[in-house]
């Protein structure tokens, strides 16, 4: 356990800026801010308030968490999160950074196990570890859903390489499919594709390495391929319904149903530029992804291609690493696009600049054969040291040129210096690592000595990278989107004391637009996707935000006719109250058809207050409804929490209970504990019938596509872990029986 502990100790003395100042943040961003930090506000307080985070009611009129995915409502780790103290109702930011570095430390331990597990030195799987966790991909990505499913990678091979090795070959192969399962849980589909292709590709390898199919192996490649979706499919059977009804926003000219293929100049764009492939070596040179993997990263990566090329791993890693930078080059690499057209699903990863993740972990690893190979007792011997000379000599050339270089743009632009000068640190460093190769290999330092200034440098070197990437508190302009997200409690406080339920918009810029999940409101908001019956209600329009009930605008100065400010915050930002809007829950008598679409719309723009007592249909029959031309009816919301909605109907003659919340599967309505169906009605409303008199009318979220997602996530677990229990009892028996 040392190492571990050491791994983890390291990691946190490397974020020092988050977890012993609390001066710094890493969730600054737009998509931070205005995304993730709402949604896990969000589920933070289902969580703490013993309800499993399902719907999330605030955003477009409430949307599933789990059929979004990116939230990461299934990922255990994010339970531990949600479940830590809040303050003031929020989450607190301590817990928020420590949990970015027990990210970074699960990605730095797994990667360290795999190395161990090939047969590396601790020393060397330590530095492998520290590189995977804080340099590449997983130096440089900020988005948790994509982390999460990333720091899987290590252990993915580690059971793959076990099963080949004939290690527990069923319970290896099959935790090696859970764990791609575990990336699934993440959140985001993106890593879980590539990690998919890159295990898929290693087990045809070794199937088809002796010329002829290896049928055992072949097997043990299905069940890992078919573990990895029973694993996922809490994250994958929510996501998949969630997206065959839903629209999403992918870079393209306009929105995309689920059948609509990623188009290809997407794919282009968000690829890795062969310009900045310099960004392997020199820091802050990369577009659209984290490139920079470090001079002494790959100086360890090219001994161990170079001393040890004989062995099959260190072609496999170096194999794996290669197919990741080629892949991510986009649509400069013809193999990116021959994948693209014909590998289903794999066009819904729209960023190839992503794969970079492989290039990141193959190189991992090489680096732990690397340090190894420094090592003359160890099998690398005398004959690659030839090599390890040539390198050395080259890393030294490299920061001699570039520093020169460098001064020579200097004096040329009369030390007007415009481009990042971390570019001199790469220079300074190469020259540091040129040394301790010298020092290493003619053995003028220790063991211990060489491995302890290694690790020093190659996190001097990381700190040029991971550490630019957290926002200072005290620079306004990194503060500005945290600051929109967190800022305007006295303006959530006085709508909390307002009757409600009721819905907000936000007219300013200052203010997120998924505010509302910071502070518990119903409220616009900003996402990959919403469902196509609630975009194609066009909520932006003054008639349809009177039907979903938007009573209030938050604005500096009034932006429609006959609204009245209620309240103006600290900040400026004034709450004004919108006139005769529609309540959250009504009842009607009259259900009018309509043909199609356009004419739904071209209804709520003309007859807006019709509505109130007449229910649009559109494709499904609706049950007729008796005429009550003197209908006084009282519906009022009782109980509105996330997962289900109490609504209290005293209903003058038979009619629908109309909710303005979103139409989607899921749902179940009873009257009076009843089983009662629900309608969609005003193009994404929901309609009860309700009889004459008092009624309760109730609404419960219970998904059968979680339900059996949960039930097959667990099955796979539970699984693959009796698979490994038995393999191990029957490995032990058989051993006691041989002696």
């Amino acid at each position: 356990m040392t190492f571990p502990l050491l791994l983890f100790a390291i990691i946190t003395c490397f974020y020092w800026k988050l977890v012993f100042t609390y001066q710094f943040d890493w969730m600054w961003s737009p998509d931070m801010a205005d995304q993730v930090l709402p949604w896990w506000q969000e589920a933070a307080r289902q969580l703490q308030h013993s309800h499993f985070p399902l719907w999330d009611p605030h955003n477009w009129m409430g949307q599933p968490l789990l059929g979004q995915a990116q939230p990461g409502a299934a990922y255990p780790l994010n339970w531990l999160l949600w479940m830590m103290p809040r303050e003031h109702g929020l989450m607190q930011m301590w817990a928020i950074n420590w949990y970015y570095v027990v990210v970074h430390y699960m990605a730095a331990l797994f990667c360290y196990l795999l190395c161990r597990d090939v047969g590396r030195s601790r020393a060397a799987s330590l530095i492998a570890g520290l590189i995977f966790a804080l340099v590449g991909y997983m130096g440089w990505t900020d988005w948790p859903q994509m982390m999460n499913g990333a720091v899987w990678t290590p252990l993915v091979f580690l059971f793959l390489l076990r099963a080949v090795r004939g290690l527990h070959p069923w319970a290896s192969a099959a935790l090696s499919g859970t764990c791609i399962g575990m990336a699934w849980l993440s959140g985001h589909h993106q890593v879980p594709i590539f990690l998919t292709l890159a295990a898929a590709g290693a087990w045809l390898y070794y199937i088809l390495k002796d010329g002829r199919p290896d049928w055992r192996m072949a097997r043990l490649a299905a069940a890992a391929m078919i573990f990895a979706p029973i694993v996922g499919a809490l994250q994958i059977l929510p996501a998949q319904e969630y997206g065959r009804l839903a629209w999403r926003w992918a870079g393209a000219r306009d929105h995309l149903a689920w059948d609509d293929v990623i188009p290809y100049y997407v794919h282009a764009k968000h690829a890795v530029l062969p310009i900045t492939l310099f960004g392997i070596l020199i820091p802050g040179y990369g577009v659209n992804t984290g490139l920079f993997f470090g001079i002494v990263a790959i100086s360890l990566a090219l001994i161990a291609i170079t001393v040890w090329w004989r062995q099959h791993l260190v072609k496999l890693f170096a194999a794996i690493a290669l197919a990741g930078l080629v892949y991510s080059l986009g649509g400069y690499s013809i193999f990116q696009g021959f994948i693209y057209a014909v590998i289903p699903f794999v066009e819904k990863a729209r960023v190839p600049a992503m794969a970079t993740l492989l290039f990141d972990a193959g190189f991992a690893v090489l680096a732990a054969f690397g340090v190894d190979a420094l090592e003359p007792s160890k099998e690398s011997g005398e004959p690659g040291s030839h090599w390890i000379r040539r390198i050395n000599v080259g890393v030294a050339m490299f920061g001699v040129v570039t520093g020169v270089t460098v001064l020579a743009v200097l004096i040329a632009k009369r030390f007007e210096w415009d481009f990042d000068d971390r570019v001199v640190m790469t220079a300074f460093i190469a020259i540091l690592m040129a040394a301790l190769l010298y020092a290493w290999r003619t053995q003028s330092l220790t063991r211990r000595q060489a491995v302890t200034l290694l690790t020093l440098l190659l996190l001097f070197e990381a700190g040029q990278y991971s550490s630019f990437t957290l926002a200072d508190r005290n620079d306004s302009s990194q503060r500005t989107f945290l600051d929109k997200a967190w800022g305007n409690g006295d303006i959530a406080a006085f709508l909390h004391n307002q009757p409600g339920p009721f819905r907000v918009e936000t007219e300013t810029d200052d203010i997120v637009r998924n505010w509302g999940d910071f502070y518990n409101l119903d409220f616009p908001s900003a996402q990959a996707g919403v469902t196509v019956n609630t975009f194609l209600l066009e909520t932006y329009k003054l008639s349809t935000k009177k039907l979903v009930g938007t009573k209030y605008t938050l604005a500096r100065a009034a932006t429609s006719p006959g609204q009245s400010e209620v309240f103006r915050g600290a900040s400026g930002i004034a709450v004004y109250q919108n006139p005769d809007v529609f309540n959250r829950a009504w009842a009607v008598h009259e259900i009018v058809p309509i043909q199609d679409v356009d004419h739904s719309r071209e209804f709520i723009d003309e007859h807006i207050n019709e509505l109130r007592s007449k229910a649009l249909s559109m494709g499904e029959p609706l049950p007729q409804l008796a005429a009550c031309p003197q209908a006084r009816d009282t519906v009022l919301v009782t109980n509105y929490a996330p997962s289900s909605v109490s609504i209290s109907a005293d209903m003058s003659c038979d009619g629908m209970v109309v909710l303005s919340d979103t139409y989607y599967p899921g749902w179940y309505a009873t009257v009076d504990g009843q089983p009662a169906q629900i309608y969609e009605v005003d193009l994404a409303f929901r309609g009860v019938p309700v009889p004459k008199g008092a009624h309760v009318v109730t609404f419960r979220y219970r998904p059968r596509s979680v339900y059996w997602g949960a039930g097959l996530t667990l099955a796979g677990v539970l699984g693959a872990a009796a698979i490994t229990f038995w393999s191990g009892k029957n490995r032990r028996l058989a051993h006691t029986h041989h002696h």
